[in-house]
This record gives C-alpha cells, structure tokens and sequence, in this order.
C-alpha cells in the first residue's frame, strides 16, 4: 500500500514559526482548508485531506516556496523490468509515471511538467520510439529538470534531445545537396515555431492576437523563415558516433554537431535576421534560439498556455497580461524564468479568487487522466502486487504520458466544441478528447476503481487490481454521519464548494442505497461525485 508523503515535519514547523531561515516567504494570509484544496487542485496531481492540512498551515507563497525547494523525482532510474517480461516495456513507463504521480512529494514540479508534456510534445506512438522506454523517460526527466529553471535553457535541451530529434527527424538532418535530392528538413523548424515558442500569430502581451490595418491576425513566420530554421537545424546527430551518415544510435545523450553536414550559406530567420554563412553548426543554432527566445509573442503564447493547463481555460487578457509580464522579467531582470511565472499563475488574484473574483467563465475541464490520479490518491488505491498496470488508457482515458497520437497533443489550446462557445470567444481544450466511446469508458472506469474495488470487501483481488480503502470515509460516515462525509468530499472535489444541487443528489442516493455497508455507501457517492457533470470542471 503506497503512502502519499506530506511536507516533512521540519519544514512544516519552519514554515509555521516563520522563520527567515526557512526559506519560506513570510505569510501573508493562512490558507483555510477550502482555500488550501482549491490550490492543490490546480497544482498537485489532486488533493488529499491529509494534504489539505498541512497546506492549510501555511500561506499559497509559503506552499509554492516549500514546492519549488524540493528535488525532482525522476523517472527514467526508478523503471523496472515487468516481471512477465526480460526488458522494460512501455507499460514499465507508465506504471512508473503513476507511482510517481501519485505519491511524489513534489507534486507541483510533476504537475508543472505533464504540463510540458503537452507543449513539448514528444510521443511513442508510430515513430519508431515505442520500445525507447529509457529514452523517452529520460526526455520526461528533462521536463522535470527544467520545470523551475529557465525556458531558454529548456528549449536548447528539447532541441539537441535525441527523442525530440527522433520525433520530429532532425536527428540527421542534413545541408542541402542537389544532386542527390537532399533537402534540408523543414518538420522541427516547423512545429519549433508553431508550438513550441511563438505560435501562428503574433500576439500582444496578453495573448490577443496583433491586427494588421485590415483587422486580419499578423502570421509570425513564413515560409522562408521555416527554410531558413531548417537550415540551422542540419548537422545534428546521436553523440557518440563517428558516422554522420550511420550513426550508432544514442537516446540518452544530447545531438553532437558534423561541421561537414551543416548548411554552410545563409540562414534568413525572422524579421529580416539573416544569419552569416560560415558560422558552426553551435553558433547557428544559439543565434536561432535566442532570435526566437527574444520574440515578443513566445511569452504571452507559453504563460497562457500554463494557465489553461493548471488554472483556467479562458484566462482574462489582464490574467495573461500579468503573467506574460513576469515571464519577460521575473524581477531581477531574467526572462524566462519559469519558477517566477508558475508562481505568478497560482498566486494570480484571478486564480486565488476564482469563479467568484471573475466575469468570464473559470475553470477547466479535467483531464481524464487527472480524474484517475485524484480518486486513487484519495483513496491511497493500490494492488496488491504493488504494481500499477493500466493497459486500456487508450479506451477508457484516451491520453497517456508521452502517447498524443501527434505533436500536437491529445487536445489544442484553441479547441472550441461548439458554436456557442465559439462565437463567444471561448475555449475548452480538453474536450477534444471526449468521444461518445471514451466517455462511456471512463465512466466504466471509474466504477471499476471505486464502487469495484474496494479494499476488504473484494473477495479474491487479482494482484494487479488497485484496490481503494474507504474505510477511513466509512468511519467518518458510520461515527458523524452523511453530512460530514459529504463535507469531506466537498472539499476534496470543490474545494468545499459543492453545489447544492448535487448535495441534495448525493443525499438522495444515500438514503436509496438501502442496507450496504458503509464502504460501499462511501464508495458509491465518491464515483457518482467522479462522474457528475459539476466535477467535470475543475475550478
């Protein structure tokens, strides 16, 4: 049975005390309970009520300082070979993500880099990199690593990284040459720009999109600009090798560069920079990078996308605007610095007050995924084998750590389902995933791991069956009764806000529920809380 780890005892005294010493900012207010869960929602991989407590000791600055102190858990030195198996397989990955998902104690690094992983997207699924368990494990590490430090830095590691190299064939990529029909290839120079910095349009500081005279959206690149990134990129392959041509394959260890197979002319980038022929294969691309790096559009474009990845998916202009003006200075004169921006989004007035403090719609639909890890640390599942094996993601979740069926991801930041949303200018990415298959399948899910699942009243577990205890909510049901049990899942799915329709439901089915025990009572509210439209948005 796993155990979800809190702030260590030192910490949480240090923080309580105030001392300078600690490293933890001086409180301005101390979170309540509801105000603590309502933080851990969009920063944890869901929040659990022993979590709750001790975040509710401490300011959302001191919380956030205490997160950003701690080291990475990383994943690619914890995967472990199957025991049906002779060598790590995808599905060792992936069990190893959800052990960490789940009990890490640094849950905000971890949440900040699925974030990430759905910006800079790598993916196994049909390149080639499927059986690249370590390999993309490490790619995640490299998420994990950069989560806190600077978006510059992050971005050389993402470009010289063999996996991303792989993934979108800049790993070999070579000069021109004409007469053997070698064209320099143009997919990462692409999807760089596209996805990873600066976006299709170019974009005021709080992320609308700059008009021409015409009112049309100004393009940030075009055609010639991606030709001339393409260039820059040639050169590039697995260290390691002595080969440019047969390269002896290494997935772990940033791309070296072959002078020889460098575009050697000009590069002509963005806004008229033109690169000077002879450089290096080194000189090139830092120029490359900075030019992009220096673009006024790449701030506004990432912040948002952070925000509707952890707090809403239709941040207010003046949200992105302050934001996007931490990333381009976080206060020292940095830009970039990812630490300073993730703070400034979980400490925003817009995230801090939520629905109540705005005008347009707060919040976000959860990931399918997210609605998994929050019930199982709820209820501290675990099989009795101790291993994690989910093998139907792709039917019941319809994501999946590193498997987005393309570089753009499960869902798009800009997705809109309707024409009523769309024609009020609103958004609701993770809706891209819902298919009327998928919906029913998450549904049948979640029953399995809750009402199915519980543990001490399933006869005979299979040993990879995660078992959920609800007996400490069976407790609380059978010595307070339904309405302080219900407050405890109030504050564990709406942050002590559940609305009072649903309460009213939830008391309904209590009482026509008949005779069950009271872990199978707990367990049928908690799943129709997971499948109710209400938990869907995550606010």
């Amino acid at each position: 049975m796993f155990v979800v780890r809190t702030m260590p005892a030192r910490l949480l005294i240090c923080a309580l005390l105030l001392q300078p010493f600690c490293g933890l900012h001086a409180a301005q207010t101390t979170l309540s309970e509801a105000e603590a869960a309502r933080l851990l929602q969009q920063a944890s991989f869901g929040p659990t009520l022993s979590d709750i407590q001790a975040a509710s000791q401490l300011s959302a600055a001191q919380w956030i300082d205490w997160q950003l102190s701690l080291p990475a858990t990383t994943h690619a030195d914890k995967i472990e070979t199957l025991p049906e198996q002779k060598t790590p397989v995808p599905l060792s990955r992936l069990e190893t993500w959800w052990r960490i998902a789940l009990t890490a104690p640094d849950q905000l690094r971890q949440r900040v880099a699925f974030a990430l992983s759905e910006i800079l997207v790598v993916s196994d699924q049909g390149n080639g990199l499927n059986n690249r368990v370590i390999a993309l494990a490490n790619y995640y590490d490299l998420l994990l690593a950069h989560s806190f430090g600077n978006y510059r830095d992050l971005l050389q590691q993402v470009t010289l990284s063999p996996v991303m190299g792989t993934y979108l064939s800049h790993l070999g990529n070579q000069k021109a040459d004409v007469q053997n029909n070698i064209r320099p290839d143009e997919n990462y120079a692409r999807e760089l720009m596209q996805l990873f910095t600066i976006g299709l349009y170019q974009l005021n500081p709080d992320g609308s999109k700059k008009l021409d005279a015409a009112d049309n959206p100004i393009p940030t690149y075009n055609q010639q600009a991606i030709e001339g990134f393409a260039r820059v990129f040639t050169g590039w392959t697995s260290a390691g090798t002595s080969n440019f041509l047969k390269p002896k394959a290494d997935y772990l260890k940033p791309m070296i560069p072959f002078a020889a197979y460098h575009e050697p002319g000009e590069k002509h980038l963005l806004n008229g920079v033109v690169l000077p022929a002879g450089q290096t294969p080194q000189q090139d691309l830092k120029q490359a990078l900075d030019l992009l790096f220096a673009e006024p559009s790449l701030p506004p474009f990432i912040s948002k996308q952070l925000i509707q990845k952890l707090v809403t998916s239709n941040p207010s202009p003046a949200y992105v605007g302050r934001v996007t003006q931490v990333f381009v200075d976080n206060g020292d004169g940095v830009r970039g610095d990812l630490a300073a921006v993730v703070k400034a989004i979980l400490l925003d007035e817009e995230a801090r007050s939520g629905f109540s403090g705005v005008a347009r719609p707060f919040g976000k639909i959860r990931e399918p995924l997210l609605k998994t890890t929050h019930s199982w640390r709820v209820t501290q599942s675990a099989a009795p084998s101790s291993h994690i094996y989910l093998r139907t993601l792709a039917d019941s979740h319809n994501q999946a750590p590193l498997q987005s069926p393309s570089v753009f991801n499960f869902f798009r930041p800009d997705f809109s389902p309707s024409a009523t949303l769309q024609q009020a200018g609103l958004v609701a990415p993770e809706l891209q995933l819902l298919t009327a298959s998928n919906a029913l399948n998450m549904q049948n899910h979640l029953y399995t791991q809750t009402v199915g699942s519980i543990a001490g009243l399933v006869a005979n577990p299979t040993q990879y069956q995660m078992l959920a205890r609800f007996s400490p909510f069976a407790d609380v049901l059978q010595q307070r009764g339904l309405g302080p049990l219900l407050d405890q899942y109030s504050l564990l799915a709406f942050g002590g806000a559940m609305p009072a329709e649903l309460r009213l439901l939830l008391s309904d089915l209590a009482s026509g529920l008949g005779n069950i025990a009271p872990a199978q009572k707990a367990a049928y509210l908690w799943y129709f809380i997971l499948i109710s439209p209400q938990y869907a948005v995550q606010q």
